[in-house]
Protein backbone atom coordinates (compact mmCIF):
# COMPACT_ATOMS: atom_id res chain seq x y z
CA UNK A 1 0.00 0.00 0.00
CA UNK A 2 1.55 3.39 -1.06
CA UNK A 3 1.30 6.42 1.14
CA UNK A 4 -1.44 8.23 -0.95
CA UNK A 5 -3.42 5.34 -0.17
CA UNK A 6 -1.93 4.85 3.64
CA UNK A 7 -3.11 8.74 4.57
CA UNK A 8 -6.60 8.32 2.25
CA UNK A 9 -7.60 5.49 4.33
CA UNK A 10 -7.18 7.21 7.96
CA UNK A 11 -8.83 10.15 6.41
CA UNK A 12 -11.71 8.85 4.99
CA UNK A 13 -12.54 5.39 7.04
CA UNK A 14 -14.96 7.09 8.97
CA UNK A 15 -16.55 8.93 6.02
CA UNK A 16 -17.25 5.72 4.38
CA UNK A 17 -18.82 4.12 7.29
CA UNK A 18 -20.87 6.61 7.68
CA UNK A 19 -22.20 6.12 4.32
CA UNK A 20 -22.61 2.93 4.08
CA UNK A 21 -24.61 2.93 7.03
CA UNK A 22 -26.95 5.30 5.37
CA UNK A 23 -27.39 3.65 2.36
CA UNK A 24 -29.13 0.35 4.47
CA UNK A 25 -32.04 2.09 3.84
CA UNK A 26 -32.12 2.74 0.39
CA UNK A 27 -34.38 0.93 -2.01
CA UNK A 28 -32.73 0.94 -5.12
CA UNK A 29 -28.97 -0.44 -5.82
CA UNK A 30 -26.58 1.42 -7.29
CA UNK A 31 -25.61 0.12 -10.74
CA UNK A 32 -23.21 -2.91 -11.32
CA UNK A 33 -19.75 -2.26 -11.50
CA UNK A 34 -16.69 -5.00 -10.74
CA UNK A 35 -15.91 -6.08 -7.25
CA UNK A 36 -14.65 -3.60 -5.27
CA UNK A 37 -12.64 -4.68 -1.63
CA UNK A 38 -13.56 -3.32 1.55
CA UNK A 39 -13.51 0.08 2.40
CA UNK A 40 -11.49 1.54 -0.17
CA UNK A 41 -14.01 0.20 -2.86
CA UNK A 42 -12.39 0.35 -6.36
CA UNK A 43 -9.58 2.17 -5.40
CA UNK A 44 -6.91 -0.82 -5.96
CA UNK A 45 -7.77 -1.71 -9.39
CA UNK A 46 -8.96 2.18 -10.95
CA UNK A 47 -6.72 2.42 -13.64
CA UNK A 48 -4.80 5.12 -14.43
CA UNK A 49 -5.56 8.55 -17.01
CA UNK A 50 -4.19 7.22 -19.50
CA UNK A 51 -5.97 4.54 -20.51
CA UNK A 52 -8.99 4.35 -18.29
CA UNK A 53 -11.49 5.01 -21.08
CA UNK A 54 -10.15 2.34 -22.91
CA UNK A 55 -10.74 0.07 -19.17
CA UNK A 56 -13.85 1.26 -18.95
CA UNK A 57 -14.63 0.21 -22.28
CA UNK A 58 -14.20 -3.55 -21.67
CA UNK A 59 -15.77 -3.50 -18.11
CA UNK A 60 -19.23 -1.39 -19.88
CA UNK A 61 -19.05 -5.31 -21.78
CA UNK A 62 -19.54 -6.72 -18.77
CA UNK A 63 -20.97 -4.76 -16.20
CA UNK A 64 -23.60 -2.93 -18.87
CA UNK A 65 -23.49 1.03 -20.23
CA UNK A 66 -24.69 2.40 -16.82
CA UNK A 67 -21.79 1.06 -14.30
CA UNK A 68 -21.14 2.11 -10.73
CA UNK A 69 -17.67 2.77 -9.34
CA UNK A 70 -16.83 3.74 -5.46
CA UNK A 71 -13.51 5.39 -4.71
CA UNK A 72 -13.19 5.81 -0.83
CA UNK A 73 -16.73 5.85 -0.53
CA UNK A 74 -16.59 8.27 -3.46
CA UNK A 75 -19.19 7.05 -5.93
CA UNK A 76 -18.68 7.39 -9.95
CA UNK A 77 -20.76 6.54 -12.59
CA UNK A 78 -19.20 5.18 -16.37
CA UNK A 79 -21.71 6.07 -19.22
CA UNK A 80 -21.11 3.77 -21.96
CA UNK A 81 -24.01 4.48 -24.33
CA UNK A 82 -25.31 7.64 -26.05
CA UNK A 83 -28.48 6.05 -24.70
CA UNK A 84 -27.59 6.94 -21.08
CA UNK A 85 -25.89 9.53 -21.80
CA UNK A 86 -28.80 11.45 -23.27
CA UNK A 87 -31.09 10.41 -20.92
CA UNK A 88 -28.96 11.73 -18.11
CA UNK A 89 -27.33 14.88 -19.44
CA UNK A 90 -29.29 16.02 -21.98
CA UNK A 91 -33.05 15.06 -20.77
CA UNK A 92 -31.86 15.40 -17.11
CA UNK A 93 -29.49 18.52 -18.05
CA UNK A 94 -30.54 20.25 -14.80
CA UNK A 95 -29.70 17.62 -12.42
CA UNK A 96 -26.03 17.36 -14.14
CA UNK A 97 -24.75 20.30 -15.09
CA UNK A 98 -22.37 20.47 -12.35
CA UNK A 99 -18.92 19.61 -12.00
CA UNK A 100 -17.02 17.53 -9.42
CA UNK A 101 -14.04 19.64 -8.01
CA UNK A 102 -10.53 20.07 -9.78
CA UNK A 103 -8.47 20.46 -6.70
CA UNK A 104 -4.96 21.16 -9.10
CA UNK A 105 -6.66 23.16 -11.64
CA UNK A 106 -8.43 25.25 -9.68
CA UNK A 107 -5.52 26.18 -7.55
CA UNK A 108 -3.05 26.61 -10.53
CA UNK A 109 -5.26 29.76 -12.19
CA UNK A 110 -8.30 27.82 -13.39
CA UNK A 111 -10.81 28.58 -10.56
CA UNK A 112 -13.71 29.83 -12.81
CA UNK A 113 -12.59 28.37 -16.23
CA UNK A 114 -15.45 27.26 -17.93
CA UNK A 115 -14.91 23.84 -18.49
CA UNK A 116 -14.20 23.07 -14.64
CA UNK A 117 -16.93 25.49 -13.14
CA UNK A 118 -19.43 24.76 -11.04
CA UNK A 119 -23.09 25.67 -11.99
CA UNK A 120 -24.34 27.93 -10.87
CA UNK A 121 -25.12 32.19 -11.94
CA UNK A 122 -21.41 33.12 -12.49
CA UNK A 123 -21.62 30.00 -14.54
CA UNK A 124 -24.17 31.76 -16.88
CA UNK A 125 -22.59 34.70 -16.93
CA UNK A 126 -19.54 33.64 -18.43
CA UNK A 127 -21.02 31.81 -20.73
CA UNK A 128 -23.78 33.88 -21.90
CA UNK A 129 -20.88 36.02 -23.14
CA UNK A 130 -19.20 33.56 -25.06
CA UNK A 131 -22.37 32.89 -26.49
CA UNK A 132 -21.90 36.27 -27.95
CA UNK A 133 -19.16 35.82 -29.98
CA UNK A 134 -19.37 31.74 -30.98
CA UNK A 135 -23.69 31.14 -31.57
CA UNK A 136 -23.59 29.10 -35.00
CA UNK A 137 -24.48 32.31 -36.85
CA UNK A 138 -21.85 34.50 -35.61
CA UNK A 139 -18.76 32.10 -36.31
CA UNK A 140 -18.89 32.00 -39.98
CA UNK A 141 -17.38 35.61 -39.97
CA UNK A 142 -14.13 34.14 -38.76
CA UNK A 143 -13.90 32.21 -41.86
CA UNK A 144 -11.34 34.98 -43.47
CA UNK A 145 -8.93 34.07 -40.31
CA UNK A 146 -9.38 30.49 -40.46
CA UNK A 147 -8.61 30.32 -44.37
CA UNK A 148 -5.57 32.87 -43.85
CA UNK A 149 -4.26 30.52 -41.24
CA UNK A 150 -4.50 27.30 -43.02
CA UNK A 151 -2.41 29.19 -46.11
CA UNK A 152 -0.13 29.82 -42.96
CA UNK A 153 0.26 26.10 -41.98
CA UNK A 154 0.14 24.60 -45.55
CA UNK A 155 3.56 27.28 -45.89
CA UNK A 156 4.61 26.00 -43.36
CA UNK A 157 4.32 22.37 -44.22
CA UNK A 158 6.15 23.00 -47.44
CA UNK A 159 8.95 24.40 -45.82
CA UNK A 160 9.60 22.45 -42.91
CA UNK A 161 7.86 19.27 -43.18
CA UNK A 162 9.15 18.18 -39.93
CA UNK A 163 7.86 20.39 -38.00
CA UNK A 164 4.64 19.19 -38.72
CA UNK A 165 3.16 19.51 -35.09
CA UNK A 166 3.94 22.90 -34.17
CA UNK A 167 2.77 24.11 -37.70
CA UNK A 168 -0.76 22.56 -36.92
CA UNK A 169 -0.41 24.20 -33.36
CA UNK A 170 0.31 27.48 -34.70
CA UNK A 171 -2.80 27.36 -36.85
CA UNK A 172 -4.95 26.91 -34.19
CA UNK A 173 -3.52 28.94 -31.67
CA UNK A 174 -3.33 32.16 -33.88
CA UNK A 175 -6.90 31.55 -34.90
CA UNK A 176 -7.92 32.03 -31.49
CA UNK A 177 -5.69 34.26 -30.61
CA UNK A 178 -6.83 36.96 -33.72
CA UNK A 179 -10.51 36.22 -32.91
CA UNK A 180 -9.88 36.74 -28.66
CA UNK A 181 -7.49 39.45 -28.82
CA UNK A 182 -6.98 41.08 -31.96
CA UNK A 183 -2.84 39.71 -31.95
CA UNK A 184 -1.87 37.86 -35.19
CA UNK A 185 0.49 35.62 -34.53
CA UNK A 186 3.78 36.26 -37.66
CA UNK A 187 6.10 34.00 -36.03
CA UNK A 188 7.52 30.46 -34.20
CA UNK A 189 8.59 32.59 -31.52
CA UNK A 190 5.43 34.82 -30.26
CA UNK A 191 4.88 34.37 -26.74
CA UNK A 192 1.37 33.59 -26.90
CA UNK A 193 2.25 30.57 -29.33
CA UNK A 194 4.48 29.92 -26.12
CA UNK A 195 1.47 30.37 -23.79
CA UNK A 196 -0.61 27.31 -25.86
CA UNK A 197 2.14 25.63 -25.26
CA UNK A 198 2.30 25.92 -21.50
CA UNK A 199 -1.42 25.43 -21.75
CA UNK A 200 -0.81 21.70 -22.85
CA UNK A 201 1.92 21.08 -20.83
CA UNK A 202 0.02 22.14 -17.76
CA UNK A 203 -3.13 20.32 -18.41
CA UNK A 204 -0.84 16.95 -18.24
CA UNK A 205 1.05 18.25 -15.59
CA UNK A 206 -1.82 18.94 -13.61
CA UNK A 207 -3.56 16.14 -14.33
CA UNK A 208 -1.20 13.27 -12.34
CA UNK A 209 -3.30 11.81 -8.82
CA UNK A 210 -2.52 14.16 -5.83
CA UNK A 211 -3.53 13.62 -2.13
CA UNK A 212 -5.46 16.82 -2.79
CA UNK A 213 -7.78 14.69 -5.02
CA UNK A 214 -8.52 12.94 -1.65
CA UNK A 215 -8.77 16.56 0.84
CA UNK A 216 -8.30 19.62 0.68
CA UNK A 217 -6.82 19.54 4.00
CA UNK A 218 -3.61 18.29 2.29
CA UNK A 219 -2.70 21.58 0.76
CA UNK A 220 -1.18 22.29 4.04
CA UNK A 221 1.16 19.32 3.96
CA UNK A 222 5.34 21.24 3.62
CA UNK A 223 6.80 21.10 0.25
CA UNK A 224 9.38 18.15 1.85
CA UNK A 225 6.90 15.71 2.81
CA UNK A 226 6.46 12.46 0.76
CA UNK A 227 3.88 12.53 -1.75
CA UNK A 228 3.54 16.50 -1.20
CA UNK A 229 4.63 17.18 -4.83
CA UNK A 230 1.78 19.34 -5.66
CA UNK A 231 2.93 21.72 -3.28
CA UNK A 232 6.45 22.97 -5.20
CA UNK A 233 4.57 22.63 -8.62
CA UNK A 234 1.31 24.59 -7.59
CA UNK A 235 4.19 27.70 -6.17
CA UNK A 236 5.96 27.77 -9.20
CA UNK A 237 3.18 27.53 -11.83
CA UNK A 238 0.51 29.74 -10.71
CA UNK A 239 2.25 32.79 -11.27
CA UNK A 240 2.79 31.87 -14.86
CA UNK A 241 -0.76 30.82 -15.53
CA UNK A 242 -2.06 33.81 -14.11
CA UNK A 243 0.12 36.06 -16.52
CA UNK A 244 -1.04 34.02 -19.26
CA UNK A 245 -4.64 34.79 -18.74
CA UNK A 246 -4.18 38.32 -17.56
CA UNK A 247 -1.56 39.61 -19.84
CA UNK A 248 -3.06 40.17 -23.40
CA UNK A 249 -6.09 41.66 -21.68
CA UNK A 250 -4.49 43.94 -19.71
CA UNK A 251 -2.54 45.47 -22.63
CA UNK A 252 -5.45 46.00 -24.62
CA UNK A 253 -6.36 49.23 -23.78
CA UNK A 254 -2.86 50.54 -24.53
CA UNK A 255 -3.54 49.40 -27.57
CA UNK A 256 -7.53 51.51 -27.75
CA UNK A 257 -5.42 54.47 -26.64
CA UNK A 258 -2.70 54.11 -29.08
CA UNK A 259 -5.02 53.29 -32.02
CA UNK A 260 -3.73 50.41 -32.88
CA UNK A 261 -5.80 47.95 -31.41
CA UNK A 262 -7.49 45.74 -34.04
CA UNK A 263 -11.40 44.64 -33.68
CA UNK A 264 -11.43 41.22 -31.68
CA UNK A 265 -13.80 39.93 -28.72
CA UNK A 266 -11.80 41.87 -26.12
CA UNK A 267 -11.46 45.13 -27.55
CA UNK A 268 -14.85 45.02 -28.21
CA UNK A 269 -16.15 44.05 -25.13
CA UNK A 270 -13.35 46.63 -23.91
CA UNK A 271 -15.17 49.20 -25.72
CA UNK A 272 -19.04 48.38 -24.66
CA UNK A 273 -18.03 48.56 -20.78
CA UNK A 274 -16.45 51.56 -21.38
CA UNK A 275 -19.51 53.01 -22.89
CA UNK A 276 -22.09 51.88 -20.46
CA UNK A 277 -19.38 52.74 -17.31
CA UNK A 278 -19.59 49.38 -16.48
CA UNK A 279 -15.86 48.85 -16.50
CA UNK A 280 -15.17 47.45 -13.14
CA UNK A 281 -12.56 45.06 -11.82
CA UNK A 282 -15.14 42.13 -11.31
CA UNK A 283 -16.19 43.28 -15.31
CA UNK A 284 -12.34 42.91 -16.24
CA UNK A 285 -12.18 39.88 -14.62
CA UNK A 286 -14.83 38.40 -16.45
CA UNK A 287 -13.73 39.35 -19.49
CA UNK A 288 -10.23 38.01 -18.94
CA UNK A 289 -11.39 35.01 -18.03
CA UNK A 290 -13.89 34.11 -21.38
CA UNK A 291 -11.02 35.74 -23.42
CA UNK A 292 -8.88 33.10 -22.26
CA UNK A 293 -11.14 30.27 -22.51
CA UNK A 294 -11.46 31.23 -26.18
CA UNK A 295 -8.57 31.13 -26.59
CA UNK A 296 -6.97 28.02 -24.93
CA UNK A 297 -9.86 25.79 -25.20
CA UNK A 298 -10.19 26.70 -29.03
CA UNK A 299 -6.38 25.97 -29.59
CA UNK A 300 -5.82 23.19 -27.67
CA UNK A 301 -9.24 20.77 -29.45
CA UNK A 302 -8.06 21.89 -33.13
CA UNK A 303 -4.70 21.49 -32.64
CA UNK A 304 -5.71 17.50 -31.24
CA UNK A 305 -8.83 16.64 -34.47
CA UNK A 306 -5.74 17.66 -37.06
CA UNK A 307 -3.01 16.08 -36.00
CA UNK A 308 -4.88 13.08 -35.34
CA UNK A 309 -6.39 13.45 -39.00
CA UNK A 310 -2.73 13.23 -40.14
CA UNK A 311 -2.16 9.54 -38.22
CA UNK A 312 -5.43 8.44 -39.53
CA UNK A 313 -4.27 9.45 -42.99
CA UNK A 314 -1.11 8.05 -42.93
CA UNK A 315 -2.21 4.36 -41.69
CA UNK A 316 -5.40 4.82 -43.92
CA UNK A 317 -3.89 5.71 -47.42
CA UNK A 318 -6.92 4.72 -49.48
CA UNK A 319 -9.17 6.76 -47.55
CA UNK A 320 -6.52 9.85 -48.36
CA UNK A 321 -6.85 8.52 -52.12
CA UNK A 322 -10.32 8.59 -52.34
CA UNK A 323 -10.55 11.92 -50.19
CA UNK A 324 -8.25 13.32 -52.84
CA UNK A 325 -9.98 12.03 -55.88
CA UNK A 326 -13.77 13.54 -54.81
CA UNK A 327 -11.43 17.18 -53.97
CA UNK A 328 -9.71 17.15 -57.62
CA UNK A 329 -13.17 16.38 -59.38
CA UNK A 330 -14.73 19.38 -57.32
CA UNK A 331 -12.42 21.71 -57.08
CA UNK A 332 -9.73 20.96 -59.05
CA UNK A 333 -5.86 21.73 -59.25
CA UNK A 334 -6.44 25.34 -60.03
CA UNK A 335 -7.57 26.79 -56.46
CA UNK A 336 -7.47 26.36 -52.60
CA UNK A 337 -11.23 24.93 -51.66
CA UNK A 338 -12.91 27.46 -49.50
CA UNK A 339 -16.07 27.27 -47.38
CA UNK A 340 -18.01 27.18 -50.46
CA UNK A 341 -17.32 23.74 -50.95
CA UNK A 342 -18.59 22.59 -48.16
CA UNK A 343 -21.41 21.18 -49.13
CA UNK A 344 -20.01 19.32 -52.28
CA UNK A 345 -17.57 17.35 -50.73
CA UNK A 346 -19.52 14.59 -48.47
CA UNK A 347 -16.85 12.12 -48.59
CA UNK A 348 -14.27 15.10 -46.72
CA UNK A 349 -17.31 15.56 -44.42
CA UNK A 350 -17.25 11.74 -43.62
CA UNK A 351 -13.45 11.93 -43.36
CA UNK A 352 -13.70 14.87 -40.89
CA UNK A 353 -16.06 12.98 -38.77
CA UNK A 354 -14.63 10.12 -38.88
CA UNK A 355 -11.10 11.27 -37.44
CA UNK A 356 -13.62 13.18 -34.39
CA UNK A 357 -15.51 9.71 -34.13
CA UNK A 358 -12.29 7.21 -34.12
CA UNK A 359 -10.39 9.23 -31.39
CA UNK A 360 -12.21 11.98 -29.69
CA UNK A 361 -10.27 14.92 -28.58
CA UNK A 362 -11.77 14.05 -24.73
CA UNK A 363 -11.69 10.09 -24.58
CA UNK A 364 -13.79 10.21 -21.11
CA UNK A 365 -15.25 13.93 -21.50
CA UNK A 366 -15.02 16.39 -18.72
CA UNK A 367 -16.98 14.45 -15.74
CA UNK A 368 -20.28 15.89 -14.44
CA UNK A 369 -21.59 15.84 -11.09
CA UNK A 370 -25.34 14.78 -9.64
CA UNK A 371 -27.00 17.86 -7.85
CA UNK A 372 -29.87 15.59 -5.96
CA UNK A 373 -30.82 11.90 -6.07
CA UNK A 374 -31.76 10.47 -8.95
CA UNK A 375 -33.23 7.11 -10.00
CA UNK A 376 -32.46 5.71 -13.57
CA UNK A 377 -33.58 1.44 -14.69
CA UNK A 378 -34.25 0.99 -11.45
CA UNK A 379 -30.85 1.79 -10.50
CA UNK A 380 -29.76 4.72 -7.60
CA UNK A 381 -27.39 7.34 -8.59
CA UNK A 382 -26.54 9.41 -5.61
CA UNK A 383 -26.48 13.32 -4.58
CA UNK A 384 -22.85 14.26 -5.27
CA UNK A 385 -22.36 11.02 -7.61
CA UNK A 386 -19.22 11.79 -10.17
CA UNK A 387 -21.12 11.07 -13.50
CA UNK A 388 -18.39 10.35 -16.92
CA UNK A 389 -19.99 10.03 -20.64
CA UNK A 390 -17.15 7.18 -21.99
CA UNK A 391 -16.40 8.76 -25.45
CA UNK A 392 -14.55 6.19 -25.99
CA UNK A 393 -17.22 3.83 -25.81
CA UNK A 394 -19.98 5.77 -27.05
CA UNK A 395 -17.76 6.68 -30.28
CA UNK A 396 -16.91 2.65 -30.36
CA UNK A 397 -20.51 1.60 -29.89
CA UNK A 398 -20.64 -2.02 -31.90
CA UNK A 399 -24.92 -1.19 -31.89
CA UNK A 400 -24.10 2.01 -33.96
CA UNK A 401 -20.92 1.37 -35.37
CA UNK A 402 -19.95 -2.13 -37.77
CA UNK A 403 -16.69 -2.64 -37.51
CA UNK A 404 -16.05 0.57 -34.36
CA UNK A 405 -12.56 0.13 -34.04
CA UNK A 406 -11.79 0.56 -37.94
CA UNK A 407 -10.88 4.28 -39.83
CA UNK A 408 -14.13 4.28 -42.52
CA UNK A 409 -15.70 7.58 -43.15
CA UNK A 410 -18.31 5.77 -46.00
CA UNK A 411 -19.81 4.56 -42.27
CA UNK A 412 -21.45 8.17 -42.70
CA UNK A 413 -22.28 8.31 -46.46
CA UNK A 414 -26.12 7.41 -46.76
CA UNK A 415 -27.33 4.20 -47.98
CA UNK A 416 -27.09 2.26 -49.85
CA UNK A 417 -23.81 4.33 -50.63
CA UNK A 418 -22.62 4.21 -46.89
CA UNK A 419 -23.51 2.75 -44.02
CA UNK A 420 -26.03 5.67 -43.03
CA UNK A 421 -24.31 5.88 -39.35
CA UNK A 422 -24.49 8.96 -37.46
CA UNK A 423 -21.97 10.49 -35.51
CA UNK A 424 -22.89 11.11 -31.52
CA UNK A 425 -22.38 14.82 -31.55
CA UNK A 426 -22.34 14.25 -27.37
CA UNK A 427 -19.10 12.19 -27.92
CA UNK A 428 -17.39 14.58 -29.55
CA UNK A 429 -18.79 17.84 -27.91
CA UNK A 430 -20.12 16.90 -24.76
CA UNK A 431 -23.27 16.92 -23.25
CA UNK A 432 -26.61 18.85 -22.02
CA UNK A 433 -26.22 22.41 -20.55
CA UNK A 434 -21.93 21.52 -20.80
CA UNK A 435 -22.03 21.46 -24.39
CA UNK A 436 -18.70 22.93 -25.48
CA UNK A 437 -19.71 26.43 -26.61
CA UNK A 438 -16.92 26.32 -29.07
CA UNK A 439 -17.64 23.37 -31.22
CA UNK A 440 -18.73 25.38 -34.06
CA UNK A 441 -15.53 27.49 -34.26
CA UNK A 442 -14.20 24.19 -33.80
CA UNK A 443 -15.85 22.62 -36.58
CA UNK A 444 -14.85 25.25 -39.10
CA UNK A 445 -11.31 25.12 -38.49
CA UNK A 446 -10.90 21.72 -38.65
CA UNK A 447 -12.51 21.34 -41.56
CA UNK A 448 -11.03 23.88 -43.73
CA UNK A 449 -7.63 22.71 -41.94
CA UNK A 450 -8.48 19.74 -43.54
CA UNK A 451 -9.74 19.95 -46.59
CA UNK A 452 -6.62 22.44 -47.61
CA UNK A 453 -4.14 19.77 -46.12
CA UNK A 454 -5.58 17.29 -48.26
CA UNK A 455 -5.92 19.31 -51.29
CA UNK A 456 -1.89 20.47 -52.06
CA UNK A 457 -0.13 17.68 -50.08
CA UNK A 458 0.38 13.51 -49.62
CA UNK A 459 0.99 11.91 -46.01
CA UNK A 460 2.82 9.01 -46.70
CA UNK A 461 5.07 7.49 -44.41
CA UNK A 462 9.05 8.31 -43.59
CA UNK A 463 12.07 6.84 -44.27
CA UNK A 464 15.05 6.76 -42.54
CA UNK A 465 18.40 7.81 -43.36
CA UNK A 466 19.28 4.30 -45.30
CA UNK A 467 16.23 4.79 -47.25
CA UNK A 468 13.74 2.28 -45.59
CA UNK A 469 10.54 2.86 -44.48
CA UNK A 470 9.38 3.80 -41.12
CA UNK A 471 6.05 2.06 -40.04
CA UNK A 472 4.61 4.11 -38.13
CA UNK A 473 3.31 3.37 -34.69
CA UNK A 474 0.62 5.65 -33.71
CA UNK A 475 -0.06 6.09 -30.13
CA UNK A 476 -1.80 8.92 -27.47
CA UNK A 477 -1.02 10.65 -24.28
CA UNK A 478 -4.00 11.60 -22.46
CA UNK A 479 -5.34 14.07 -19.68
CA UNK A 480 -8.45 15.42 -19.97
CA UNK A 481 -7.52 15.54 -23.62
CA UNK A 482 -5.39 12.88 -25.75
CA UNK A 483 -3.13 13.75 -28.60
CA UNK A 484 -1.18 11.07 -30.59
CA UNK A 485 2.57 10.99 -29.47
CA UNK A 486 5.44 12.29 -31.79
CA UNK A 487 5.46 10.39 -35.12
CA UNK A 488 7.07 10.56 -38.22
CA UNK A 489 5.58 11.13 -41.36
CA UNK A 490 6.06 12.21 -45.23
CA UNK A 491 4.67 15.49 -46.14
CA UNK A 492 4.83 15.87 -49.73
CA UNK A 493 3.16 18.51 -52.08
CA UNK A 494 1.04 16.70 -54.43
CA UNK A 495 2.61 18.36 -57.20
CA UNK A 496 4.22 21.07 -58.94
CA UNK A 497 1.04 23.13 -59.52
CA UNK A 498 0.36 22.39 -55.60
CA UNK A 499 3.15 23.89 -54.69
CA UNK A 500 2.62 26.97 -56.70
CA UNK A 501 -0.77 27.15 -54.95
CA UNK A 502 0.50 26.72 -51.69
CA UNK A 503 3.26 29.86 -52.41
CA UNK A 504 0.36 32.80 -53.91
CA UNK A 505 -1.85 31.93 -50.95
CA UNK A 506 1.05 32.38 -48.30
CA UNK A 507 2.24 35.52 -50.21
CA UNK A 508 -1.37 36.39 -50.50
CA UNK A 509 -1.58 36.32 -46.79
CA UNK A 510 1.45 38.12 -45.74
CA UNK A 511 -0.13 41.36 -47.72
CA UNK A 512 -3.13 41.02 -45.74
CA UNK A 513 -1.07 40.99 -42.55
CA UNK A 514 0.82 43.45 -43.94
CA UNK A 515 -2.06 45.97 -44.70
Amino acid sequence: MNLLTALALIFLCTVVVVRAARRGGMRLPFPPGPPADPLIGHLRIMPGIAVSAEVFHDWAKQHGDVMSLNVLGRRLLILSSEEAATDLLDKRGLKYADRPSFPMYERIGWKDALPFLSYGQYFKKTRKMLHTLLEREKVSAFRPIEEQEACVMLYNFLNDPAGMERHVLRYSTAITMEIAYGHRILSNDDEHLKAAERILDILLEASQPSLLDVSPLFENLPAWFPGAWFVKYIQEIKPRVLHDIQHPVSVTPLFQAAGTAKQSFVSQQLEDLQREDQLTPESLYDLTTVANQIFGGGSETSWHTITTFIACMLTNPDVQRKAQEELDRVVGDGRLPDFTDRDSLPYVECVVKETMRWHPVAPLGIPHKATEDDEYRGMSIPKGATVIANSRSITWDEHKFHDPLAFKPERFLPKPVGAGEVLPQGGVFGWGRRVCPGRHLADNMVWIGIVRILAVFDIGKAKDADGNVVEPQIEFTTSITSHPKPFSCDLRPRSAKATELIRQAYDLHMVNAAA
